[in-house]
C-alpha cells in the first residue's frame, strides 16, 4: 500500500492498496479547494464516494447529480464520471472496492446492487469510511484482519443505505431518535437544546430529559463525544490546522475546542497531535 497526496488538495490522501484479501483498490479522504475538478474515468470496480461538506456535481454515464452533505454517490464498474464544474471548497470519503471478495466472505450481502448510480441519504456510510481512514492511516497491529473487517463494514453499510429503512428494534422515543441521528449525522453543526428541541417539538428541558433518560448523558455531552472522537481522528491522520479542525466540527474557535478536548481527554490537540506523531516515528 502506498499513501500520497495528489497535487491540488487543501488536505487529505490518496491510498492505492490492490489488496486481492480484503477488495480494496483505492480510498482516502480529501478536502479540495475550489475549481478543483476530476477528469472523466472509470474503474472496473465500485467506486463509492461520500460527500461530507460542501456542495458538488458530479457527471455519471451522461446524467448529473447535485451531491449535498451526507449524500453518497456509487458509480458501476465501467462508467465513466468526472467531478463537473467549478464548485466551492469540500471535503469527502471515497473508494474503490472489488465486491467479489467481499461476498465470497458474507454471501449475504449480495444484494441487487442497481446497476446505475446511487443518489440518497448516507446514513451510517461516514462512520464505515472513518473506520477505514483508521485502518489506511495507522499502525495498528492485524493490520491486515482490521482492513478486512473495515471494507466489509463499508459495504454492509452501503447495502443498508440501499435497503428500505427497518424499523429498530430497540424500544426509544421518536425523538430521541431523530435528535441522536441529527448529532451522530450532522456534528458540525451549531446545535443549542432549543434548536434541536424546536425540530422534535418539544420543550428544550423535556427534550433534555427524555434523551438523558434513553442515552444515559444530555444532547450536548454526546453531541460533544461525537465532535472529539473525530477530532482525534483528523489530529491523527491529517495535517489541518487545530483551527480548521474547530471549524469543521462546528466550535466557535480553536480555544473552544481546545477547552472541550481537554475535559474529554485530559491533554490538549496539540499535545495529542504530537503525542500520536512520536507514536509514529518509533514505530
Amino acid at each position: 500500500m502506498s499513501l500520497s497526496r495528489p497535487d491540488g488538495l487543501r488536505a487529505g490522501f490518496h491510498a492505492d492498496v490492490h489488496d486481492p484479501v480484503s477488495g480494496l483498490v483505492h480510498a482516502g479522504e480529501q478536502w479540495v479547494p475550489e475549481r478543483f475538478l476530476i477528469e472523466p474515468h472509470e474503474h472496473p470496480v465500485w467506486e463509492i464516494y461520500l460527500q461530507l461538506h460542501g456542495v458538488t456535481r458530479w457527471v455519471a454515464g451522461g446524467e448529473s447529480y447535485l451531491l449535498q452533505p451526507g449524500h453518497l454517490f456509487a458509480v458501476p464498474p465501467k462508467l465513466e464520471h468526472h467531478l463537473a464544474g467549478a464548485s466551492g471548497n469540500h471535503h469527502f470519503y471515497f473508494a474503490a472496492i472489488d465486491l467479489d471478495p467481499v461476498v465470497r466472505r458474507h454471501p449475504s450481502l449480495a444484494l441487487d446492487w442497481p446497476a446505475i448510480v446511487v443518489h440518497r441519504e448516507a446514513g451510517e456510510v461516514a462512520y464505515a469510511f472513518a473506520q477505514l481512514v483508521r485502518e489506511l492511516t495507522t499502525r495498528y497491529e492485524y493490520a491486515d484482519i482490521g482492513l478486512t473487517l473495515a471494507v466489509d463494514h463499508l459495504v454492509l453499510a452501503v447495502n443498508r443505505a440501499m435497503a428500505p429503512t427497518a424499523a429498530p428494534e430497540l424500544a426509544i422515543h421518536p425523538a430521541v431518535r431523530t435528535v441522536k441521528r441529527l448529532l451522530d449525522q450532522e456534528f458540525d453543526q451549531r446545535w443549542t437544546l432549543r434548536r434541536l428541541a424546536d425540530r422534535v417539538g418539544l420543550a428544550p428541558s423535556y427534550l433534555a430529559e427524555l434523551f438523558t433518560s434513553h442515552l444515559g448523558q444530555p444532547p450536548h455531552r454526546y453531541l460533544n463525544e461525537r465532535r472529539i472522537d473525530r477530532a482525534r481522528q483528523l489530529l491523527d491522520t491529517t495535517d489541518l490546522s487545530i483551527t480548521t479542525i474547530a471549524q469543521s466540527l462546528g466550535y466557535s474557535s480553536s480555544q473552544h475546542l481546545a477547552r472541550t478536548f481537554r475535559s474529554h481527554t485530559g491533554t490538549t490537540p496539540t499535545a495529542h497531535r504530537r503525542g500520536s506523531a512520536a507514536s509514529e516515528r518509533l514505530g
